[in-house]
C-alpha cells in the first residue's frame, strides 16, 4: 500500500534584538501551524511556563506575549524547518526532516549563550544539525523537559523548576 505524504513547512523565528536564550522545539505542532503562533494548544506547558517567569499576561500564544520573550532577549525557533506527514502531528510521525540552518542563526546571533532543547526530539535533531560546529563563544547547551501535553514523566512544577535554567543567561 503506497502512503501519500503532504509536506508541512514550520514557523519563523521569536526573535528581537539581541537575544542570549535560544528555545529550540522540535517542529510545531498542527494547532500552531493553523493558529502561526508557538505553543498554540492550551494544553502545552510552555507559555504557562514563560507567564511564571516572565510575569507575562495570562493568554497563551498571544502576539504580545510572543514581543514580551523579545524583549525579554529570548528567542524562540523549531529545529525542523519542513516535515513530510501524514496525519499526525506528534514527533514521532515526523519524515523526511528539513533541518532550519540552526548554525548560521548562531553566526547571525553571537549574543546566543544558552540553548535550551524543548523535549528529546529537539535534542536528538539539534545534535544532526549542529555536530561539529564550532561556536566563536561559549554556548550552553540544555535538554529540558518537553513542556508538551504528552509528556507525563514530569509535572508540571517540575518542568518549572527545570526551565528556571534560563533566567541565568539573562540580563538582569
Amino acid at each position: 500500500m503506497n502512503r501519500i505524504y503532504s509536506r508541512e513547512y514550520g514557523l519563523a523565528p521569536i526573535i528581537g534584538n539581541d537575544p542570549r536564550v535560544l528555545i529550540l522545539g522540535s517542529f510545531p505542532s498542527k494547532m500552531s501551524l493553523a493558529a502561526q503562533r508557538y505553543y498554540a494548544n492550551p494544553r502545552n506547558h510552555f507559555w504557562h511556563i514563560m507567564q511564571i517567569l516572565f510575569s507575562l499576561a495570562d493568554d497563551g500564544a498571544t502576539g504580545e506575549n510572543q514581543e514580551a520573550l523579545e524583549e525579554r532577549h529570548v528567542a524562540v525557533w523549531d529545529v525542523i524547518a519542513s516535515r513530510a506527514f501524514q496525519t499526525s502531528a506528534m514527533d514521532r510521525d515526523i519524515r523526511d526532516p528539513v533541518m532550519n540552518d540552526i548554525p548560521g542563526f548562531l553566526r547571525e546571533h553571537p549574543t546566543i549563550r544558552f540553548i535550551g532543547l524543548n523535549g528529546g526530539k529537539a535534542a536528538e535533531c539539534f545534535k544532526k544539525v549542529i555536530h561539529d560546529t564550532p561556536f566563536s563563544s561559549p554556548i550552553v547547551i540544555t535538554r529540558l523537559p518537553s513542556t508538551s501535553p504528552a509528556n507525563a514523566t514530569y509535572s508540571f512544577g517540575q518542568k518549572l523548576e527545570r526551565w528556571r535554567v534560563i533566567l541565568d543567561y539573562l540580563v538582569r
